[in-house]
């Protein structure tokens, strides 16, 4: 059966060492041996195409990426002119990546220098019309400020009217401490948990905003199975933000909630595959595994929790590739 990976990382070769150079200028040391050692030493296939290679030999000619760039978000990295220069480097790699291993890489969702706008909008029109992007990756915030902020209205905008997806990928730091009481997040909780809380923070903040009444045909893919947001379905349903909108929203949060897109980036959670598909539905998930930054058998973890999931063989196509081949417009071959 035919497997498109909706959310493979990658760090291509020039942007890497331009990124490099860029972190030792602008990261304080713990920051910096954080990416370094955590990220960037983590799995050689993030930087290295003969490691990739050699890591999806085992999946067979079925199985292609979506290439995106990982970890840390541009904004993060330096001032908003370094952003768009190491965007525009990124995207130009992973568009030449695609042109060049079209069997493998199956296309690209563009970065983009989110703390200058009107940078990022350049940048996502010349990647969407001249380098074939498929759709451009956003982080759960910007520096601090929501995606809901009316800055970001115009990229949202430019990515419905193209019929193009965002990819929604969390972003947090141990800065972000877990107590008032602390200065820094500990035993890695802002990773752990505060991912997937940023997440369905950012996505619901797109719904009870009203972003996704506004928007109709807002393609939004997120990663982790949309963080804590099938497992709490329930209380996103109520409570004081259910409250706060059901007078100006005319359809019942959940409705928008389920219009979302979601990975199966999991990380072998069987029981976790399952509640995000019945809450999304088989045609809202997409194969999707975090590869290399999840565990070291990422892909074939998440292949077994699909497979055990009790899917029709006419659902398991569709999660594994019909869906990204229908929303991204992929070709059949």
């Amino acid at each position: 059966m035919r497997k498109i990976d909706a959310f493979a990382h990658i760090l291509p070769r020039a942007y890497f060492e331009r990124l490099e150079r860029q972190l030792e200028h602008t990261m304080a040391p713990s920051q910096l041996a954080y990416y370094r050692e955590g990220i960037f030493s983590f799995d050689p296939v993030l930087t290295d195409l003969d490691a990739r290679w050699r890591a999806i030999e085992p999946y067979g000619d079925e199985y292609a990426q979506i290439l995106v760039l990982a970890v840390p978000p541009l904004e993060e990295v330096g001032p908003p002119a370094v952003a768009a220069e190491l965007a525009r480097l990124a995207n130009d790699e992973m568009a030449d990546l695609v042109r060049r291993y079209p069997d493998r890489f199956t296309g690209f969702a563009a970065a983009l220098p989110m703390s200058d706008v009107e940078a990022a909008a350049r940048e996502l029109d010349r990647a969407l019309t001249a380098l074939g992007a498929l759709g451009a990756q956003m982080y759960t915030n910007v520096l601090g400020v929501p995606l809901d902020d009316p800055r970001f209205e115009p990229l949202f905008s430019r990515l419905e009217e193209a019929g193009r997806a965002v990819w929604l990928h969390p972003t947090r730091s141990a800065a972000w401490a877990d107590y008032p009481a602390e200065r820094r997040s500990d035993y890695g909780l802002w990773w752990s948990i505060g991912w997937p809380y940023e997440t369905a923070a950012a996505l619901a903040r797109l719904v009870y905003s009203g972003h996704m009444e506004r928007h109709p045909r807002q393609l939004v893919i997120a990663h982790h199975g949309g963080g804590m947001v099938p497992h709490f379905s329930a209380r996103l349903a109520m409570g004081p933000g259910y409250r706060q909108v059901k007078d100006t929203l005319p359809r019942p949060p959940l409705d928008y909630f389920q219009r979302f897109y979601v990975d199966t980036a999991l990380f072998g959670a069987p029981h976790a595959v399952r509640c995000v598909l019945d809450f999304f539905g088989p045609q809202h998930v997409l194969f999707g595994t975090d590869m290399p930054l999840g565990p070291s058998n990422a892909v074939e973890a998440t292949i077994a929790d699909l497979d055990a999931a009790g899917l029709s063989n006419e659902d398991r196509a569709a999660v594994y590739a019909g869906n990204a081949m229908r929303l991204l417009r992929l070709p059949a071959s």
